[in-house]
């Protein structure tokens, strides 16, 4: 001790102890956490420091801002964000170091800000946050993107445009060394199609395609691959394309084995052995790459499905493509996104491509729609170079709000089939035949949204439901592809073109997008009407009608023989369609043809024995027995129509029918259901419509169906009925009106047969016919312009008589016409059309007349003009007031001497805004479930008192459980939650 403390006190040893006590001064202050030196250099150097604490922020002049969040900082950090001119950095001259970066510059690529060179001290950050002010002259914005050099290669960054700002953020979990932002130009988009087994790729369309995805591989249990795509081959030279094989985990059938790939993701020895799997075939094959589609996927295996792809991407070749269809995301916000178990960045950085589906809604396709919002996304999460979208040609149809895929050609199908006006396939030379399409009823016709450039149609099925289809074609294909060039995507996948039969156009407009052009597409649906002599084999006539009005007249040539008449639906003129079959019509020789056993014999001239020349006026009927009542249970057949010498004389028409109670049902639902509820409300009639066309397909073929059970059952519970009979069938209608909406027969008398036919089978059970139905409306007459007086007084007059020979007793009302005011074509006033009926004897061929007084939002006891409010709609005219109809048919029908005489409204009632798809109703906003009770009860009181008139139907009772999505249900009284307040209303009215 005595030793170091003679040392410390010594000369030397106090110079020591200075020197040390300087060196620990100097070293705290070099050292952290102080480092002078380091913090000096790097103010001088623009280097701004922070520490895990409170993290910071680097901001450059123009507003460019670099967050390092503290979440993300193990330590301190040193950031220096340096920014270099545009011109400078293209030029080569900001530095040695960029000259590659300069040199490799995408050449898809504009560059639209400096270049950004980012430097730092310290841990790596792992939360970071860039924000970039769009630069000027930088749109459409759509295209901006942000990219980064890394010293080796240029890389994308993902990015977002903040809602509301002319921002970009980046959210990324490391610092990159540089910064940019660019617009980006579009490239020559990969085209890629599925190729189910067994299907070849048509030599025409080789030089199209970048790629082919055959199907037939199956992921399997413990990670194999099972299935086979043996009919493809891989290493044709001549082929233009690559084949890339997808494998599924999912059915045709569309059953998913979403057991197989969950079970795959948490095991790691599967997850090799499906790589190792996936690589034999790919190198062993010389595939160009491969196709995953996984399905159903597990939301909490997300990460372990990104990880597979990644090291499946690092196991193949860096020559071979991986691509990966992820799933329809969910919009949960403007700008947010839920993309289930496919994380669509880390998928991005693995994967070359990624597939993503397009929406199936058309309307997602109109401006500022759902497609816009998700691409406006996507292009942030995914590079978009990479993204390929995945579009069918598969048609949509939609089933009260449940949609399914279909052919093209099924969606078609619709429409019908070819069909001969009143089933004749013999005929003279030079008779007229009308063809159309049998088969579509209450359609729409082929409609055009210009929204999403698509085409639909509605209609309703055998079953009374109504069908919506929404068309894939040529049109609505171009209009999804304009998004590839909107957003300059990388590409498009389009499915089942190779499988089924589209609408051939598709192609052209795929050709013309290969070479950046999106053509505009007008679609020209029309039917192509084409007959062959089939003995000669050669094309005799063509001819082309629009398919909302497809009927066709064909005059038989002078040369007989065996003729086919097909159609085609077309979309192009009648290059290519859907084939909607054929019907072989015989045209009889205009000479005998003699027997075979017989002598032949010379035809004699022309001019020796001439032949009368047929004439286009119908063949006489065949004398009909006389009427007699069919027998319970018969089950076909037309009624007899009365004999022309000797049937009896026709029934005065009966006038002043008691007042009743009435109400309209849907006929296909419960009768015992409705039974109960019309006995609760008091009520003792009910009204069905019975579509003529339902029941007879054929000229005296009827087939009963349903009917017999039902009226069995109203008439057993001593409820009266009013059968409303319209609608045509087809083979009953002319050749040259609008099969798309209802009409009337050509021949009165075919439909004079069929009522009769009812009269006789359910005599003593229905009480009433309505004959026909708003006919003074365009879709109830046939087509536009076709509303015609005459045709229905003719109509009416043959139905008269028929139905009151078959039943004497039964209730004739004439057809009730619809309150309007539109002028025509589309149709005639209905007190000018009352008054018409009136002038052509419509008082001896009626018991009753029939009316449909609307009350629209107006209440019943309120007359125009006092009741027109200058504030409110629907109320400028008499044909929205129920009093009105009610009150000026009466004074008409006093007019013409026909005053004792009961009007029988046969379809009233006030609707609430229930169904909103229908713009048609949008009056009903005004209504109040309290006002329709209101409105119902009154109706039938002032009925009562007025005296004039009969049995009132309301419209209507239960459709509103039977057809919730439809404007029907509107003006139910009855719904799924229960009766409404003018079910209890009507119950409570004094009978």
């Amino acid at each position: 001790m005595n030793t170091i403390g003679a040392a410390i006190e010594s000369k030397w040893g106090g110079i020591i102890i200075y020197l040390l006590m300087a060196f620990l001064c100097v070293a705290a202050i070099l050292l952290p956490p102080v480092s002078l030196v380091d913090r000096t250099v790097n103010r001088f150097m623009g280097y701004k420091t922070f520490d895990k604490t409170t993290g910071g922020s680097v901001v450059d002049a123009d507003g460019t801002r670099i967050d390092i969040l503290p979440e993300g900082l193990d330590g301190r950090i040193s950031v220096v964000m340096e920014p270099i001119p545009r011109d400078v950095f293209l030029r080569g001259e900001a530095g040695k170091d960029l000259i590659p970066a300069a040199e490799q510059f995408p050449p898809n690529l504009v560059m639209k800000s400096p270049f950004y060179k980012i430097k730092y001290k310290g841990n790596d950050p792992t939360a970071v946050l860039i924000y970039v002010p769009i630069p000027n002259e930088a749109e459409p914005y759509t295209t901006l993107d942000l990219y980064a050099w890394n010293g080796e290669s240029w890389e994308w960054l993902p990015s977002h445009q903040i809602v509301g700002e002319e921002t970009l953020e980046s959210k990324l979990d490391y610092l990159p060394q540089s910064l940019i932002a660019v617009q980006t130009h579009p490239v020559r988009p990969y085209f890629s199609t599925n190729l189910p087994p067994g299907s070849l790729v048509p030599e025409n369309i080789k030089d199209l395609l970048v790629e082919v995805n055959p199907t037939g591989l199956f992921l399997t249990e413990n990670g194999h691959v099972g299935g086979s795509v043996e009919s493809v081959s891989a290493g044709d030279e001549n082929v233009a394309y690559t084949i890339a094989p997808t494998i599924r985990n999912w059915e045709d059938s569309g059953v998913v084995r979403s057991d197989l790939i969950d079970n795959l993701l948490i095991d790691a020895d599967a997850r090799q052995q499906h790589i190792n799997e996936i690589v034999e075939l790919v190198v062993g094959n010389n595939f160009g790459g491969i196709d995953i589609d996984y399905r159903g996927i597990n939301p909490d295996l997300g990460q372990e499905f990104s990880i597979l792809m990644a090291d499946l991407k690092a196991a193949l070749p860096d020559t071979k493509r991986l691509s990966v269809r992820v799933g329809v995301p969910v919009q949960l916000a403007a700008d947010s996104w839920d993309t289930g178990a496919y994380d669509w960045q880390s998928l991005g950085k693995a994967a070359d491509a990624i597939k993503i589906p397009t929406p199936i809604d058309p309307r997602a396709y109109h401006p500022g729609g759902q497609m816009e919002s998700m691409l406006d996304w996507a292009v942030g999460e995914i590079n978009r170079y990479k993204i390929q979208l995945l579009l069918s040609t598969k048609s949509l149809e939609d089933i009260n709000g449940v949609t399914r895929e279909i052919p093209y050609d099924e969606a078609l199908a619709a429409f019908g089939t070819v069909g001969v006006a009143g089933g004749e396939t013999i005929v003279p030379p030079g008779q007229e035949l009308s063809i159309g399409l049998i088969g579509l009823r209450g359609t729409s016709g082929i409609q055009y949204d210009p929204n999403s450039n698509s085409y639909w149609f509605a209609y309703v099925d055998n079953s009374n439901v109504q069908r919506s289809v929404y068309i894939e074609n040529a049109a609505s294909i171009a209009k999804k592809l304009g998004y590839v060039a909107q957003y300059n995507l990388g590409g498009v996948a389009i499915q089942n073109l190779l499988t089924e039969q589209n609408d051939a156009q598709i192609w052209g407009v795929v050709k013309e997008f290969l070479n950046l052009i999106i053509p505009q597409v007008e679609s020209q649906f029309s039917v192509v009407w084409k007959i062959d002599n089939t003995a000669q084999g050669s094309l005799v006539a063509e001819a082309t009608a629009p398919l909302n009005n497809p009927g066709y007249i064909w005059k038989a040539p002078e040369e007989g023989g065996v003729y086919e008449i097909s159609a085609l639906i077309s979309a192009d003129g009648g290059n290519s369609g859907s084939y909607r079959g054929s019907v072989q019509v015989v045209v009889a020789s205009p000479t005998p043809t003699p027997a075979p056993t017989a002598t032949p014999t010379p035809t004699p001239e022309p001019t020796a024995t001439p032949t009368p020349e047929p004439t286009p006026t119908p063949k006489p009927a065949a004398p009909q027995p006389q009427p007699q009542p069919q027998p319970e249970g018969d089950t076909g057949g037309s009624a007899p129509a009365p004999d022309p010498g000797g049937s009896p004389p026709i029934v005065s028409s009966v006038g002043n029918l008691p007042f009743g109670y009435g109400i309209q049902v849907d006929p296909g639902n419960s009768p015992s259901f409705n039974i109960g509820h019309i006995q609760a409300l008091g009520f003792n009639w009910v009204k069905f419509q019975m579509p003529w066309k339902d029941l007879e397909g054929a000229p005296g073929d009827i087939g009963w169906g349903s009917w017999d059970e039902r009226i069995n059952a109203y008439s057993g519970a001593g409820i009266k009925i009013l059968l409303s009979i319209p609608k045509a069938p087809n083979w009953a209608r002319p050749g040259d009106d609008d099969k798309s909406v209802e009409g009337p027969p050509s021949d009165p008398q075919t439909y004079a047969n069929f009522v009769g036919a009812v009269a006789a089978r359910y005599k003593g059970k229905v009480q009433a016919i309505e004959v026909w139905n708003e006919q003074n409306l365009w879709y109830e007459a046939g087509g536009q312009g076709r509303v015609n007086v005459d045709n229905y007084m003719a109509l009416l007059r043959a139905s008269y008589a028929s139905i009151k020979a078959a039943n004497p007793d039964m209730i004739v009302v004439s057809g009730a016409l619809t309150p309007t005011g539109a002028p025509p074509p589309f149709a005639v006033d209905d007190q000018q059309y009352l008054r018409q009926m009136y002038d052509r004897g419509l008082k001896d061929v009626s018991d009753a007349i029939g009316a449909h007084p609307s009350g629209f939002a107006n209440p019943p006891d309120v007359r125009w003009p006092e009741g027109d409010l200058p504030d409110k709609g629907y109320d400028d005219h008499p044909s929205f007031f129920f009093r009105n109809t009610m009150e000026d048919y009466h004074n008409i029908m006093v007019e013409y001497g026909d005053g004792n005489k009961t009007i029988w409204p046969t379809e009233f009632g006030w609707p609430v805004w229930r169904f909103t798809g229908d713009d048609r109703f949008v009056f009903a906003q005004q209504n109040s479930l309290e006002q329709q009770a209101l409105y119902s009860k009154r109706a039938y009181e002032l009925g009562k008192q007025w005296g004039f008139v009969g049995t009132m139907f309301l419209w209507n009772l239960d459709y509103g459980i039977t057809a919730p999505n439809s404007e029907l249900a509107n003006f139910s009284i009855l719904t799924g939650g229960g009766p409404t307040p003018a079910y209890g209303a009507l119950q409570s009215l004094p009978k």
